[in-house]
């Protein structure tokens, strides 16, 4: 057989099976768009040299190409055995009648070479065409002005290109082999062989429901901060392995269970529905849980990230509510630096705080605090001295970090668990704030002062920044902590660290101007000769703009990586129940023709098909609902690690992402059940 003939059969069987053929092409050349655009992001000079998106962003735009590659060729493998299966009686045919299995290794190479380049010319022109957009709206995300011109990443086409060539290379390879293996008989019945009913597996069942509790109760009752990422990935393993054996095992005994209502499986929709369903349901409920598992990425990915873009301003906020935070290390640089920056910017509102840090060592019950000897001598590459902690003394080194009571009250939100009543302290008592839940104190000495330990709370914030090693402790009042400071300045070696923080808001006016104008301002007194000569030193400044530009890019593009993924694992859970529908309509093809032909009207098939495709279809929906509610209480601490605190704000986003993709959804159910009718019905 010569070449034009495999060419001209690979055509007309592409065209013949155009109903499972043309969905595949459309995904494969939309998995290479968005590999290329992923990729081509990542590599963007323009992004590397923009005042934000220089430092996360790419980054976050090399982890989504990643992402994105593993799940599209894992997507595209799953597609294509659709295909195969669909085409199995086919390629038996085609060996019966005389075509050995090398020729047809042949037909399919051509086949896969025709998919391949029509994937490659489509799918990176569309990348490409496409790409301006797609970087117009990251930087849009991440507060950025895009620059003019057109960028093509060259070597983001021939990375896209040699990964979809390999994607194939592994398809054609898989696909061969199972031929191969085959016999000619096999392949002929290899779409329509039936199934034994299957037995209720209550064992697979069982270890199904306890994998679910099991990543349920972990999202429940974590409370630590630092083990909320590693057990968060433990209990999205076993959701999705609970997910997978409870679809397996579950829905069988969920079949049986409605078979045995009388009242129900005797009445003709019903019954057709459920006999039809009950023999398949090994196979059927593989896609229905990788439906399910898919629509929890999807509901996850957007919920989370529109929460943290619609929750940024808060959540800068937060930890920086003015417009304007002054750090000094000295009572008298504040005093002078506040009396000069209200004269010459006109601010009569400043809010004026003292947030010392104790660096002590030893047991939290008995810290000591540094003394010369504990420091020694090093140099720098230069040959410039300087003095650190002893060695030895590292691993027993942490910090302690003041707050004033009435300072902490005032900063209470709307999600703290925390009342007035736990801070209510006399002066020479202190309250404890820890991420260690099993802390036990009556007393702390610092210094030389000893205090007492009124209340110990556990706090999921403590450890943040501290990786196990702060602790926050609350005092009866600012004055306190002065003398505190003091104490602790004439016993140590090294002075506390810390600051006296003064906090205001502008008057009036563009933030930006403000903050340019109050530069100048500050140059001027910093700058100043007699200014020094007052005593004015270690003075440094942080802007609510510059904050929330930092805070902007990271959650601007995770936002539009939540999006990017989002709708990735939206295009895959079309195609599978697409591909669902398409390969059950062919194999009940024949099955609803004898009941015709025994009586049903077409009304009543019509009544039976929307039974069997709603007893199932909207199983992964609820399923992947409940696992969202499930997820919630880590979901809720993850965010509050990095400062969004507004619970409400994250359950109405994940609301509204239910219900948009429950409409999607629902939208997916009305084309898929006409599609399986039309096929039905032949």
């Amino acid at each position: 057989m010569g070449n034009r003939y495999y060419a001209r059969l690979a055509r007309d069987n592409i065209k013949k099976n155009a109903r499972v053929y043309i969905p595949y092409i459309l995904t494969c050349v939309l998995m290479c768009a968005m590999i290329y655009i992923i990729s081509s992001l990542a590599n963007n000079p323009d992004l590397h040299t923009m005042k934000r998106g220089s430092r996360t962003t790419p980054v976050i735009m090399t982890f989504g190409t990643y992402v994105t590659a593993v799940f599209a060729f894992i997507f595209l493998f799953y597609s294509n055995s659709f295909i195969i299966k669909r085409r199995r009686r086919e390629l038996g045919l085609l060996n019966i009648l005389g075509m050995e299995k090398r020729h047809i290794s042949k037909l399919m190479l051509v086949e896969t070479i025709y998919v391949a380049v029509i994937t490659l010319a489509a799918g990176l022109g569309i990348g490409v065409l496409l790409d301006k957009l797609m970087f117009l709206s990251l930087t849009k995300m991440i507060g950025e002005s895009a620059t003019l011109g057109f960028h093509i990443s060259f070597q983001s086409l021939i990375l896209t290109a040699l990964f979809m060539l390999a994607t194939f290379a592994v398809i054609y390879i898989y696909t061969v082999g199972k031929v191969h293996l085959s016999k000619p008989v096999e392949l002929l019945s290899g779409s329509s062989v039936g199934e034994k009913e299957p037995k209720t597996k209550i064992a697979m069942t069982l270890i199904g429901i306890a994998l679910l509790a099991v990543g349920y109760v972990i999202s429940i009752v974590t409370e630590e901060p630092t083990k909320v990422l590693p057990l968060f990935l433990l209990a999205v393993l076993c959701v999705i392995f609970g997910t997978y054996l409870i679809f397996m095992a579950g829905s069988i005994a969920l079949l049986k269970f409605l078979k045995k209502r009388e009242k129900f499986y005797y009445k003709t929709n019903h019954f057709a529905a459920v006999s039809g369903l009950i023999y398949r349901m090994k196979r059927n409920a593989v896609g229905l849980a990788s439906v399910c598992i898919l629509s929890t990425m999807v509901l996850v990915m957007v919920s989370v990230t529109s929460s943290m873009m619609i929750g940024l301003d808060g959540a800068v906020r937060r930890d920086h509510p003015y417009d304007v935070r002054v750090n000094t290390h000295t009572v008298s640089s504040a005093d002078k630096f506040e009396k000069l920056i209200s004269e010459k910017m006109e601010i009569t509102n400043i809010h004026r705080t003292s947030q010392p840090v104790f660096l002590v060592y030893g047991e939290f019950d008995k810290p000591k605090t540094f003394t010369k000897d504990d420091y020694i001598l090093n140099a720098d590459p230069y040959g410039n001295e300087y003095e650190t902690l002893k060695p030895e003394l590292y691993d027993k080194e942490f910090n302690i970090n003041v707050s004033e009571k009435e300072e902490v009250i005032n900063g209470f939100d709307e999600d703290t668990s925390f009342s007035e009543q736990d801070f209510d302290i006399q002066k020479g008592e202190i309250v404890v704030l820890t991420g260690m839940p099993d802390l036990h104190l009556d007393s702390v000495t610092i210094a030389g002062k000893t205090y007492k330990v009124a209340k110990i709370l556990f706090n999921e914030d403590a450890m943040q920044n501290g990786y196990g090693m702060n602790y926050d402790i609350v005092m009866s009042s600012r004055e306190e902590i002065i003398e505190l400071t003091e104490a602790f300045n004439k016993a140590a070696y090294k002075q506390a660290m810390g600051s006296e923080r003064l906090e205001f808001d502008y008057v009036s006016g563009d933030k930006q101007e403000q903050d340019e104008k109050f530069v100048e301002v500050f140059d001027d007194i910093y700058n100043s000769e007699i200014n020094n000569k007052d005593g004015i030193e270690n003075v440094f400044y942080t802007f609510f703009t510059d904050e929330k530009s930092q805070a902007l890019e990271i959650f601007g593009s995770l936002f539009f990586l939540g999006l990017f993924l989002g709708t990735l694992f939206m295009i895959e859970t079309i195609l599978i129940i697409y591909y669902k529908q398409i390969s059950e309509g062919y194999e009940d093809q024949k099955r609803f023709e004898i009941m015709q032909n025994v009586g049903m009207s077409r009304r009543e098939v019509k009544r039976s098909i929307r039974s069997q495709i709603l007893l199932v279809f909207f199983l992964p929906l609820i399923a992947a609902g409940v696992h969202i509610i499930f997820a919630f209480p880590l979901i809720r601490r993850m965010l509050k690690l990095i400062g969004l605190l507004d619970t409400k704000l994250y359950m109405m986003c994940a609301a509204g992402s239910f219900v948009g993709f429950a409409l999607i959804y629902s939208a997916i159910y009305t084309l898929t059940a006409k599609t399986y009718y039309k096929i039905v019905k032949k």
